[in-house]
């Protein structure tokens, strides 16, 4: 990647800690979670592909392949467990969540797979002892987060060929323009709360800024409507 779009990429992770950090703010407006949930998840295959691209060639495929599978299971599991829960607790959005099966991961690019997982990981953490009926206890929690962050070191140490670093390039690139429509959305919702929240709101723009690293400039910062402003005459003309 180039200065601009690490640049960009830190962004994005100021952005989705941000969105973490105070998501109860915004429980009335599910668009909005969901918009950090998409950078967060955005940001992190960006991570993976780059990753790919610096790398090089180590390791076998074959690896990878098996510590997918692997992953693969360790997600069905868990997300049957919240399945469960949630039914018992008539919980529609969880619900909806968790049912999911093997070929919604068919569905998804290897670098999503382990992030997809580890949003059901996450999920178990947030419900807890309540998974512990489900068979998820906090040993099988931890034991599943220490399998994913084994995954995750090996994504970037497969054997990869110039084919594969250069679909890795294009898949950053397609990533970073999904994430700007994916902010330039965020940027409109979060128009709501410059009355009623402004210190909310001021962090949120805060944490929107790209800041050039060779220089003191900012740069892409949100699009907020602008008062009307008096018109000032060119230099050939009358001011009226």
């Amino acid at each position: 990647m180039n200065k601009h779009e690490r640049n960009k990429l830190e962004m994005l992770g100021v952005v989705w800690k941000f969105g973490e950090s105070v998501k109860e703010s915004f429980t009335g407006v599910p668009a909005i979670i969901n918009g950090f949930a998409d950078i967060e998840m955005i940001h992190k295959e960006i991570g993976l592909n780059d990753n790919v691209v610096k790398e090089g060639t180590k390791g076998k495929v074959i690896s990878k392949d098996i510590s997918q599978d692997e992953i693969i299971s360790t997600g069905l599991v868990f997300a049957g467990a919240i399945y469960g829960y949630a039914a018992d607790k008539n919980d529609a959005e969880l619900i909806t969540f968790a049912d999911i099966n093997s070929k919604t991961f068919l569905k998804q690019r290897d670098s999503e797979i382990p992030l997809f997982v580890e949003k059901i990981l996450d999920k178990a953490v947030e419900l807890g002892n309540g998974l512990i009926p489900y068979g998820i206890t906090e040993e099988k929690r931890t034991a599943a987060k220490e399998k994913l962050d084994d995954y995750l070191e090996k994504f970037g140490s497969v054997s990869i060929g110039k084919g594969t670093k250069k679909s890795a390039k294009e898949t950053i690139v397609n990533l970073l323009d999904k994430a700007d429509k994916k902010i330039k959305v965020l940027d409109k919702l979060m128009i709501s709360f410059k009355e009623s929240n402004p210190e909310l709101y001021s962090k949120y723009t805060a944490a929107r800024v790209i800041y050039d690293k060779g220089g003191s400039h900012k740069a892409d910062e949100p699009e907020t409507p602008k008062p009307d402003e008096p018109e000032t005459p060119k230099p050939d003309e009358p001011q009226k």
